[in-house]
């Protein structure tokens, strides 16, 4: 999968490394997030994401698009390879998250009940508590001060604490049930019919404006 030469190419004026990177920022854009496409950062070191998501708050989450179809493409070697060097870039320090898309939209149902589906894999980060040394935090690292979540998948949610919002946002599946880009939160995350149906629109939509983007020579 990974030998295969990704194929530059433009749409609406803007230059994309890959076609998956291309769809991705067309689904992006329709559900409405704000988006920014290979993003200058001057604070993170050894490696450049694919997209930088401006949330809720202040909320600053960075993109990695990879060609992964299903859950275990996450595990390989070159997926490890991958995440050590987000990792090592330091992003903990001035970002609050990082998501990983594979070239799928849906991975499977997600773990907590059905209600929702698994599109990829996500770490957060909080600023370590020396009052809590000890604690036993799971799958959770701490460097430099920081805590990340490694190792989760993210479901789809649009599930708020009081209320169902058109919002579609990202919860970790089991770590944390707060959404990644606009705060969500219900005490867990759960994605309604309408939800379901504005990700599965927005998504066949970037497959048809696939059509019109113009391959680099």
């Amino acid at each position: 999968m990974y030998d295969i030469k990704a194929h530059e190419v433009i749409y609406r004026g803007a230059h994309f490394r890959s076609k998956n990177e291309c769809k991705r920022y067309i689904f992006f854009k329709q559900l409405g997030w704000n988006i920014e496409y290979e993003p200058v950062l001057e604070d993170v070191k050894g490696w450049l994401p694919d997209f930088a998501i401006y949330g809720e708050e202040g909320k600053k989450i960075l993109v990695e698009v990879k060609p992964y179809q299903t859950r275990e493409d996450f595990k390989t070697d070159y997926a490890q390879s991958v995440e050590k060097k987000i990792h090592n870039s330091g992003w903990y320090g001035n970002y609050d998250s990082v998501l990983i898309f594979g070239s799928v939209l849906n991975l499977g149902e997600d773990g907590g009940g059905g209600c929702s589906f698994v599109g990829g894999k996500c770490w957060r980060q909080t600023e370590y508590d020396p009052k809590y040394h000890g604690q036993d935090y799971g799958e959770r690292k701490i460097v430099n001060n920081h805590i990340y979540d490694c190792d989760d998948f993210f479901a789809y949610s649009n599930q708020s604490f009081d209320y169902k919002t058109s919002n579609i946002d990202v919860c970790d599946e089991y770590n944390s049930y707060i959404g990644h880009i606009y705060g969500s939160y219900n005490g867990s995350y759960s994605l309604s019919d309408a939800g379901r149906i504005k990700i599965e629109t927005a998504w066949n939509h970037a497959g048809t404006e696939m059509r019109y983007v113009k391959r680099v020579a």
